[in-house]
């Protein structure tokens, strides 16, 4: 009874959506004609030929690699945070690290736009006041990919943090014990203790990132005009934008098959990094 609704909900608003946009990629229809049309696997053809797509899979692989090595902070954060002495400390930087969770991504990618902007960004005006001149970061094609990653300093996440920090805290105190008798240095009880034990967790966290990355548009759609399509577009976004296009004329079927195959890649990465990071005993 207590969970009922939770499952009426994932149900309603997970699971019916994903059949459904299973089903209707196999089909074709337009919002001035909302009759289904059957087409086949035609819809995924024209994905996998369109050159766009391929452009936008190569800005994916650039987001991709980049989230993954971008692991890499809060990793760090983590055990940095676990080896602070003193429990109120520790407390205060857990809180610290949490508070910036309080602002919508959202509004943090905005206040990049207006630090940013050629015309009227405070970094911009900075660099030509100092004589460097002024950067299009968010007008050239080939410097917009970095922008966005740029807006992510110091690159480390709350959740992931805390997700970590507790794996840490659940290892018995007798394996820090066994490990300070054997005189183990900070960087080698890392390596050889900390991360291998936590690497359950890195796991989830991983899946996380491999799925953000396929999928994502949100951040490239805040930043998008037209000047750097070529740089910007991701599969996620072209689904977007072939859902909801300004000309008014939606491919329905081209983006319910885009879907589909961010999923069938999104999933297959997924279960293959979960094969690859196995627990060891």
């Amino acid at each position: 009874m207590f969970i009922s609704a939770a499952i009426i909900s994932n149900v309603i608003f997970d699971w019916v959506p994903t059949i459904d946009g299973f089903v209707r990629s196999f089909f074709t229809w337009t919002n001035r004609n909302p009759e289904l049309v059957f087409v086949g696997l035609d819809n995924f053809r024209r994905v996998l030929i369109d050159p766009e797509f391929h452009l936008a899979v190569g800005n994916m692989l650039f987001f991709l690699v980049a989230g993954l090595i971008l692991m890499i902070p809060s990793v760090a954060t983590a055990v940095v945070m676990f080896r602070i002495r003193g429990a109120r400390l520790q407390y205060l930087y857990r809180v610290l690290i949490v508070l910036p969770m309080v602002v919508p991504a959202l509004v943090f990618s905005l206040l990049w736009i207006f630090i940013l902007g050629y015309d009227f960004g405070a970094i911009n005006t900075l660099l030509d006041d100092l004589g460097f001149g002024r950067v299009p970061f968010l007008g050239d094609p080939e410097l917009i990919k970095w922008t966005i990653l740029l807006t992510g300093i110091p690159f480390v996440t709350a959740n992931t943090v805390l997700i970590y920090l507790g794996g840490i805290q659940a290892i018995g105190d007798e394996i820090w014990d066994a490990a300070k008798l054997d005189g183990v240095g900070p960087i080698r009880k890392f390596v050889s203790l900390e991360f291998p034990l936590i690497l359950g967790q890195f796991r989830l966290t991983i899946i996380g990132v491999i799925g953000a990355a396929i999928t994502t548009y949100a951040t490239q759609l805040v930043f998008y005009n037209p000047s750097v399509h070529s740089g910007i577009m991701t599969p996620g976004l072209l689904m977007y934008f072939k859902a909801f296009p300004n000309t008014g004329a939606p491919d329905y079927g081209y983006a319910y098959a885009l879907g589909l195959i961010l999923f069938i890649v999104a999933l297959t990465l997924s279960l293959t990094a979960l094969k690859l990071l196995k627990n060891r005993d």
